[in-house]
């Protein structure tokens, strides 16, 4: 250990030396570590030399596959990693926010620094055993994200057994809660709010509870591994053909391919609210600096297309378009030509044009729906 430290790297002791007494208590508040109040600031840089890297070696086991290969590649490469304020990175941000590395500033240039102690931690644990937990850590914060973005929030227990329906061998439920609360911010959007882990895009918990209680006839939209695997990458958003070319037609007319992203995750996140799609329209122009008020017509076509067919959490990651077809029947009349009577697919009671719409858009089923 002293040779590595003599070409180069840091000890952990003379990381925190540098920092200030405030910088240390408030390491100390991040990891709950008490009793430390009335230590001088050389004691209880020592006392942080020991308590320290045993954390670090618990949250080590957490890790998924782009913190390993960050971690990997200033540790066992000895590659310096530069920080560049400019480009946000989630794994710099992990391991900043969780000391696990530190800044260095060498000729005005910053440095990703990974302490000694936390290097030799790593090297003991890298192996083939190690590397298959690292992926399978993956797996599970993908997966967990890909099911938030179709359902929104969902308890551990809920999360565990849909999970472990689409896994090819089951995890302890303590172990994805575990990997969840250490990656999932940072890396995969997933925030923990009130004993739910949810999509980072929601803003309102009260609304979506509300709404599932509501409906708790209706069963969760069954869901393939692929489909899940698919939903979990960073960026992506259901969509079909349709609606797809009429986005992309939209965003072109108005150069915002660049925005794009920030658009469309927009618009994902005011469906997912209690507001009807005139209000996204309206919610829409006020964010987007390209779009005027005199293309209101051609937006609120792509909002309502939108709208319908993309999934909605408060219907358990059906879309309304979903609803609607699944909600469709046809009896058969004796006399007569035949009828289509319409019926809600959770309550199973037929809908009159002035029922709330069961897509959630609070307008009434005649006006909304219903219309097509």
């Amino acid at each position: 250990m002293v040779e590595r430290a003599d070409s180069g790297a840091l000890l952990l002791e003379l990381v925190l030396a540098r920092q200030t007494k405030d910088e240390l208590t408030k390491i100390c508040r991040r990891f709950q570590i008490k009793g430390v109040s009335g230590l001088r600031k050389s004691k209880l840089v020592a006392f942080l030399c020991q308590r320290l890297p045993i954390i670090a070696a618990g949250k080590m086991l957490s890790w998924d596959q782009s913190i390993y290969d960050l971690v990997r590649e200033i540790t066992t490469f000895g590659r310096a990693h530069h920080l560049d304020p400019a480009v946000g990175n989630p794994v710099e941000d992990y391991l900043l926010e969780e000391y696990i590395g530190f800044a260095k500033t060498v000729d005005d240039t910053a440095y990703l620094v990974i302490p000694l102690e936390y290097q030799e931690i790593f090297y003991a644990f890298d192996g083939e055993l190690y590397r298959q937990k690292v992926a399978g850590n993956t797996e599970i914060a993908r997966l967990s994200r890909g099911l938030l973005h179709y359902y929104g929030c969902l308890t551990l227990a809920e999360l565990s057994e849909m999970l472990n329906r689409l896994l090819p061998k089951p995890v302890e439920t303590v172990r994805i809660g575990e990997v969840l609360r250490e990656i999932g911010f940072h890396n995969w959007h997933i925030v923990y709010e009130r004993g739910r882990f949810c999509d980072g895009r929601l803003t309102d918990l009260d609304y979506l509870l509300r709404e599932l209680k509501e409906r708790e006839a209706l069963e969760y939209r069954p869901l393939t591994y692929q489909e899940v695997w698919q939903a979990g990458e960073p960026g992506f958003f259901h969509r079909n053909p349709r609606q797809l070319r009429e986005v992309r037609r939209f965003l072109q007319k108005h150069g915002l391919n660049e925005a794009a992203p920030y658009f469309l995750d927009l618009l994902f996140s005011l469906v997912q609210t209690d507001l009807s799609p005139p209000e996204i329209v309206y919610a829409l122009l006020e964010n987007s600096d390209s779009v005027t008020e005199d293309d209101i017509t051609e937006l609120a076509l792509v909002v309502f297309d939108f709208y319908h067919s993309v999934p909605h959490w408060v219907l358990k990651g059906f879309s309304p378009e979903e609803i609607m077809e699944r909600a469709s029947a046809k009896p058969e009349q004796e006399n007569g030509p035949h009828r289509a009577i319409v019926y809600d697919f959770a309550t199973k009671q037929p809908l009159s044009p002035e029922s709330p719409c069961p897509c959630g858009s609070k307008r009434s089923f005649g006006a909304c729906c219903g219309s097509a």
